[in-house]
């Protein structure tokens, strides 16, 4: 069903409810021809004219919208063509040894991380111990084989459930659970508002009971959440930076077109797989899903260079780049203004999740009160790229198969000879010696984009470095896990920032993980709810 806010038709129905039968495949604008007679029939019925004059509004509205689709079309600039071989297949021309190379460090991460490695040890035995109690003979009969194999398992399991000694210790955190935000300065009573807003919505979240990791909460999400935004509709537009490069936004709109009286929503991705992200699922299908069908706004996706089926003829992903969001920016903003006018100030919202929020702070401390946002919120970001470096835990696991996705999609046969030409040493990035993404950046990042050593290139990647963060103009949420295995909470550095600008904001959560928070017994039924609601309250809180 669609579900058109039409007033109150015959004194009762407050939303007017249009079936739409699943074998259709309505356009927008093809939709909204069957749905019109019947709303003119209902007005007509109810006999009020305030109705018809709404009607007559929301056909305006829908004039409106096709006059932004055709401004997108017309500012949409093509996408890239790239030479034969540098296409999106992510292939290689390494050899097999080189291949062995990068899966050595995938194997030895494997057993540090914690989780794995009880769980695998508590399985091995489990095994021993069935096998014994299927074993028809005594342990008297069968001698000291049978009562070793008992002994272990029981030492297995045991091991299994309180977990496994040794491996990489765990970075301990010192930033407190909680809302925290400034409310002595002048922006003080807008922080308390979105204080108890959260509070408010917090007390009545329910996180999965049996999850307590959060190493489970970040993976298992991936496997049971369903992809809801399979059947999305997206209008993808493609800019030129200034480097050259040409970059993709996908423009979703609500099943009854873009609403001017609801905000925009931007939406970065960081990070993102190979794969579209309406194919892929996730957490990044799940928000644009949730805001675009559930909230009616409308959603850009901003696509990552080279990542969700994109290629690029020379200029990778640089996580310390924010011109691909500025001009994302400027163009939502000059469409919006073209198609509505430039009366009408439609609110702007940033979302990142992982690297996409590391930008979307980023961008928000170069461009001070320039950003032409209202706010922005992020999940499991960080702001000290320089003390993540302390998480060897990270470092040593989840990382590793972060480092291993980057090399073959940077790496691809296009890309090798520009990389070599730029002072990349290739066969060291592809050896065993570049495990973590600090070992990535240092070895690929730092000299692919010229900076002098990694240390630069932290500085300009996170809002921390050289002071950003003091020119942050507008509301910014940080939320994050205490047990995130990929960003240590405390590269927030939420109390030394909070105290000097009223502007940042921060939500810690015990548990959740990277980007996953599972909610309740059944998790897959709620998808990525948490952070899709966390969303909804910072819009509604600031723009009260």
């Amino acid at each position: 069903c669609v579900f058109l806010e039409a007033g109150c038709f015959e004194q009762q129905q407050q939303i007017l409810f249009v079936h739409q039968p699943r074998a259709e495949k309505f356009q927008v604008s093809q939709h909204w021809v069957k749905v019109q007679p019947r709303l003119f029939q209902q007005c007509a019925m109810g006999g009020r004219r305030a109705n018809l004059r709404l009607c007559m509004a929301m056909r305006h509205e829908r004039s409106r919208h096709d006059d932004l689709l055709e401004i997108l079309r017309r500012r949409c600039v093509g996408a890239p063509v790239v030479s034969m071989g540098a296409g999106c297949q992510r292939t290689s021309n390494a050899g097999t040894k080189t291949r062995l190379e990068l899966l050595r460090p995938l194997l030895k991460a494997a057993w540090r991380i914690a989780v794995l490695r009880s769980n695998a040890v508590f399985t091995f035995g489990l095994v021993l111990l069935l096998i014994q109690m299927s074993a028809k003979e005594d342990i008297d009969q069968t001698g000291a084989w049978a009562l070793a194999r008992l002994l272990v398992g029981c030492l297995c399991c045991i091991l299994g459930l309180i977990g496994v000694p040794g491996g990489v210790s765990w970075l301990k955190v010192k930033t407190p659970a909680g809302f925290h935000s400034n409310e002595a300065m002048s922006n003080g009573p807008r922080n308390a508002r979105i204080r108890k807003t959260f509070q408010g919505w917090l007390a009545n979240v329910r996180q999965c009971p049996y999850l307590r990791s959060g190493e489970t909460c970040t993976v298992l999400p991936f496997f049971w959440n369903p992809n809801r935004a399979a059947s999305l509709q997206y209008t993808r537009v493609w800019l030129q930076s200034s480097d050259g490069e040409r970059f993709a936004c996908d423009w979703v709109f609500p099943p009854c077109g873009h609403d001017s009286d609801k905000p925009v929503v931007i939406l970065l991705t960081g990070l993102a797989p190979s794969k579209h992200w309406s194919k892929e699922g996730g957490f990044v299908s799940d928000i644009v899903w949730h805001q675009s069908c559930r909230r009616g706004m409308t959603v850009v996706v901003l696509v990552a260079r080279g990542t969700m089926d994109t290629v690029v003829t020379e200029h990778l992903f640089n996580g310390a780049r924010t011109s691909d969001l500025r001009d994302a920016i400027l163009l939502m903003e000059g469409a919006l203004q073209e198609a509505y006018g430039f009366e009408r100030n439609i609110p702007l919202i940033g979302v990142g999740c992982s690297m996409g929020g590391i930008t979307l702070a980023n961008y928000c401390g170069q461009y001070g009160s320039d950003t032409r946002l209202h706010g922005g919120v992020h999940f499991s970001a960080g702001y000290d790229a320089l003390f993540n470096m302390k998480f060897e835990y990270a470092a040593s696991t989840w990382q590793v198969y972060l480092a291993y996705n980057l090399k073959k999609t940077y790496l691809r046969p296009n890309m090798i000879e520009i990389a070599k030409r730029r002072g990349v040493n290739v066969d060291r990035v592809l050896s065993r010696h570049v495990e973590s993404m600090s070992d990535f950046d240092t070895e690929f990042m730092v000299a692919f984009n010229g900076y002098k050593n990694v240390e630069e290139y932290y500085g300009d990647l996170g809002v921390a470095g050289w002071e950003k963060w003091r020119a942050v103009a507008i509301p910014l949420l940080a939320v994050s896990a205490r047990d995130d295995p990929f960003i240590h909470c405390d590269s927030l550095r939420a109390g030394e920032f909070v105290a000097a600008n009223d502007n940042l904001l921060f939500l810690i959560t015990e548990r959740g993980g990277h980007v996953g928070w599972p909610l309740g017994w059944r998790p897959w039924q709620h998808g990525f709810d948490f952070m899709n609601e966390a969303i909804d309250v910072f819009i509604c809180s600031v723009l009260q």
